[in-house]
């Protein structure tokens, strides 16, 4: 089993560094191709004209618990927006653009996870466990855009939470004021993540709650964002999706649910 992770682990490490850019599904790309063709290339040795796009904005997110019985979770969402010849950054990822040639875009992404982890009052089967903490994950981000979509991916670190490496597909229509996005993705989470996130310590176990070390395991999502514009500076956000875990999290006592519905809202003025 343990051989067979590892070379799970490096399929999708290889993919996450072959495919390409640091597109967040909640990011507004309206700014990226400003520069040109002048853009490709080493962000440094570019000579691409350096256009700064920002706005504000704020949101608000909504999970079912993974946990038996727990709490739906309700997670604000800070949506400042800023895009530039060096930065892109959404509310809490900030991506440090390495270089672009033509459609392939690379970037070093840094994203702290908020929204994360979970507090012992959060689920009766919870009670008696430590608190677990968001964590800041940096790494490399890449993605592809295609006549036929985005195929991005990234590698992130969190320190002792572990890694984490996700590929994921999107495809943008667009109908008026209103764009659609249909998205998929399979994000592969390291043992460390999950031991943090799904395991429970020899020192908090309780009748019903057994000891567990986690394993690594996926979590698969599929999902549409819609975007609206109803003018030219003020856009509404709706992101609405399902995720599954695989066995490495199900497994675990403290666990109660495979998928995940989850949906984000939000609003953004752009001010340039």
């Amino acid at each position: 089993m343990k051989k067979t992770f590892r070379r799970e682990y490096r399929v999708l490490l290889s993919a996450a560094f072959a495919l390409l850019y640091a597109g967040s599904v909640w990011a507004d790309s309206g700014g990226e191709d400003s520069a040109g063709a002048d853009d490709s290339g080493f962000t440094v040795l570019s000579n691409a004209t350096n256009v700064t796009h920002w706005g504000l904005g704020v949101g608000a997110g909504v999970a079912a618990s993974p946990y038996k019985n727990g709490k739906t979770k309700f997670s604000p969402i800070p949506l400042i927006t800023f895009d530039n010849k060096w930065v892109h950054a959404l509310g809490t990822t900030v991506d440090l653009k390495i270089g672009k040639w033509q459609n392939v875009s690379v970037a070093l992404r840094g994203v702290f996870a908020i929204g994360d982890g979970y507090n012992n009052s959060d689920a009766p089967i919870l009670n008696g466990m430590e608190n677990r903490r968001g964590a800041f994950w940096y790494g490399p981000a890449l993605a592809w855009k295609t006549a036929f979509g985005t195929l991005s991916g990234d590698y992130l670190l969190g320190g002792n939470k572990g890694q984490r490496a996700k590929i994921d597909f999107s495809k943008s229509f667009d109908y008026g004021n209103f764009s659609f996005e249909p998205h998929a993705g399979v994000e592969w989470l390291s043992s460390k993540y999950v031991n943090y996130y799904y395991g429970v310590r020899p020192s908090e176990v309780r009748a019903g709650r057994p000891a567990y070390t986690g394993r690594a395991a996926y979590e698969m999502s599929i999902g549409t964002r819609v975007d609206y514009k109803f003018t030219p500076h003020q856009m509404v956000i709706l992101d609405v999706g399902v995720a599954h875990f695989s066995s490495g999290i199900t497994n675990s006592p403290i666990v109660g649910r495979q998928y995940i519905p989850e949906a984000r809202i939000g609003y953004v003025y752009q001010f340039k």
